[in-house]
C-alpha cells in the first residue's frame, strides 16, 4: 500500500508555493489527491474571507498609526502578508483542485472541520486594529526561504536546527485513519497512486509521538519537500 502513496510537504503561505506545488504535481503519476485542509475551512474562507480581508484593509490605517508606521510600510509588513494568506483559500487547495480537474480525478479535503471551526472562531479579532497594530510592532515571521531551508535540513537529517514540537497524536492518528480509508477506496476504484499534500512537519521521521508519514510507513523517497 505504501508504494501507492506519495506525501508532499509544503511551506504554508509560501509566496512561491503555488508554482512549486504545480510543478511537483505535474512531474508525478497520480490518480487521486488529498489536501490537509478541512471542508469547513474551505467554506469559511469562501464565504467570509473576502469580507474579512476588506475589513483588514479598513482597519489598517488606524493600526499603522498606533504602531508608528506609514501606511505603505505597514502594507508591506511580512506579518500582514502571513495574515492575508491565512484568511484566503490555501494555495495547496487551489492548485490541487485545478490539477485534479485537468486529470478528471477526485480532490479530497482531508482535515478535520471541528479543528478548523475552533481555529477560525477568532478570525474577527485577528483583523481588529488592535491586533493589526500588535502584528506591525512584532518581529517579522520567518521567511518562506528560511523555513524551506530548515525543513530541508531536518528532513535530510542535517543538524543545526531545533526540531519542531511533536505532532498532536490524536490529529495525526485521525489523519492516518482517513488516509488509510482513502487509499482503500482508491484501490477499489482504480485511482491510485494517491498524492497527499500537507505541511512539511508531517513528513519528519523519528518524532515521538510519530508523524503522519511514520504512522503510515511512508519510505523516505516518497516524502517530498515542495
Amino acid at each position: 500500500m505504501n508504494g501507492d502513496l506519495v506525501m508532499l510537504g509544503t511551506i504554508h503561505r509560501d509566496p512561491q508555493g503555488s508554482a512549486r506545488l504545480a510543478a511537483a504535481l505535474a512531474g508525478l503519476d497520480w490518480g487521486l489527491i488529498s489536501v490537509e485542509v478541512s471542508p469547513y475551512g474551505l467554506s469559511f474562507r469562501r464565504r467570509q474571507g473576502p469580507a474579512l480581508l476588506a475589513e483588514l484593509e479598513r482597519n489598517l490605517p488606524r493600526a499603522a498609526s498606533q504602531a508608528g508606521l506609514g501606511l505603505e510600510g505597514a502594507r508591506s509588513h511580512p506579518g500582514l502578508a502571513w495574515l492575508r494568506a491565512y484568511l484566503a483559500l490555501p494555495h495547496e487547495w487551489t492548485v490541487c483542485q485545478e490539477q485534479a480537474a485537468r486529470r478528471g480525478v477526485p480532490c479530497v479535503a482531508l482535515d478535520f472541520s471541528g479543528l478548523s471551526r475552533r481555529l477560525l472562531a477568532g478570525a474577527d479579532e485577528l483583523i481588529s486594529a488592535a491586533n493589526l497594530a500588535h502584528v506591525l510592532g512584532s518581529p517579522a515571521p520567518a521567511s518562506a526561504a528560511l523555513e524551506r531551508r530548515r525543513a530541508s535540513d531536518l528532513l535530510t537529517g542535517r543538524g543545526g536546527w531545533p526540531r519542531p514540537p511533536a505532532p498532536e497524536p490524536g490529529r495525526e492518528a485521525g489523519l492516518a485513519r482517513r488516509l488509510g480509508r482513502l487509499l482503500a477506496a482508491g484501490q477499489r476504484r482504480g485511482l491510485l497512486p494517491l498524492v497527499h499534500v500537507g505541511g512539511w512537519r508531517h513528513l519528519l521521521a523519528g518524532q515521538e509521538p510519530p508523524t503522519l508519514a511514520d504512522r503510515l510507513g511512508v519510505p523516505p523517497e516518497r516524502r517530498v519537500l515542495v
